[in-house]
């Protein structure tokens, strides 16, 4: 299973890591933790820069590993979208 999920998007890069996450918060005793579910990890980056590096809260609240992914992309993919990094985009109207 390929580990790093790589997607383009307006230049940048965005690598996706999905990792099964455990919740032994409610555990009695010395069981192993069950899983609670997915999360995602995102980084977006280009040129060899990494701009974010973070992943959604997901707390109690499980989810599988496709859907936790598609969250996490869909923020990605807005945030890309909407071009903090690169300032306003070229037909944004300047303050005078």
């Amino acid at each position: 299973m390929k580990t790093v999920r790589i997607e383009q998007c307006n230049g940048y890069e965005i690598r996706m890591r999905t990792i099964l996450v455990h919740d032994a918060r409610n555990m009695p005793c010395a069981e192993a933790p069950a899983a609670a579910g997915y999360a995602a990890f995102a980084q977006i980056a280009r040129d060899g820069e990494i701009y974010v590096d973070w992943h959604l809260p997901q707390r109690h609240r499980r989810c599988g590993r496709e859907q936790a992914e598609a969250q996490a992309l869909g923020y990605a993919v807005r945030l890309v979208e909407r071009r903090p990094f690169d300032g306003p985009p070229p037909d944004f109207p300047e303050a005078a």
